[in-house]
């Protein structure tokens, strides 16, 4: 009988002790799930900050736009049907030469084109306050949008950025690939890879 206390009182120490990591694992859980609640909070508030409260343009099926061969940089440029504002030279994040060409003197509406050995960056920047200008800028992002992806890929990418999709990655049938695609408060924004 001597020898079953000491088992006994061991066993309800052993007990006591693990009642209270499980009671500071259960505690610091809940406070783990209740931080990432609030972070996941605060990102849904951010992305709706960030979402635009311009009535974008739909696409525009009525005017035919050619599909432009992704290797031919005069076509591309050709193909904005707007006159080159400024042209800059540079290098892309990889290191890789880039020309940038600048279609508006506005620095609140207007598209940019960079082009690399890499990629075609597309950029339109609009001030949602001035629908007329917006409006044009759209014009200008989606003739181009068809032009480099073809009308049916480039009305889609169009379409989906501007309803609000972010597209990190996408691959298309004819191996044509874009990556991120996206339109915020005052810009859209996609890359195509050469």
């Amino acid at each position: 009988m001597k020898r079953i206390y000491p088992l006994i009182i061991s066993l309800l120490t052993l007990t006591a002790c693990s009642n209270k990591s499980i009671n500071a694992t259960v505690t610091a859980q809940a406070e783990f799930d209740k931080k990432q609640t609030e972070i996941e909070k605060n990102i849904a508030e951010q992305a709706e900050q960030d979402r635009t409260k311009f009535e974008f343009p739909a696409v525009d099926y009525t005017s035919p736009v050619a599909k432009v061969d992704l290797n031919n940089d005069e076509e591309i440029v050709a193909s904005v049907g707007l006159p080159v504002v400024q042209k800059e030279s540079g290098v892309n994040r990889n290191g890789e030469p880039m020309t940038t060409y600048y279609f508006s003197e506005d620095q609140r509406n207007g598209l940019e084109l960079s082009l690399s050995r890499e990629f075609v960056d597309v950029a339109w920047k609009y001030d949602a306050g001035n629908t007329q200008k917006a409006y044009a800028v759209f014009d200008d992002g989606q003739r181009i949008t068809r032009a480099l992806l073809g009308g049916e890929i480039g009305a889609a990418i169009y379409s989906s950025i501007i309803k609000g999709s972010d597209i990190d990655a996408i691959s298309f049938e004819d191996g044509t690939n874009v990556n991120h695609a996206r339109c915020g408060e005052s810009m859209c924004r996609y890359q195509v890879v050469r």
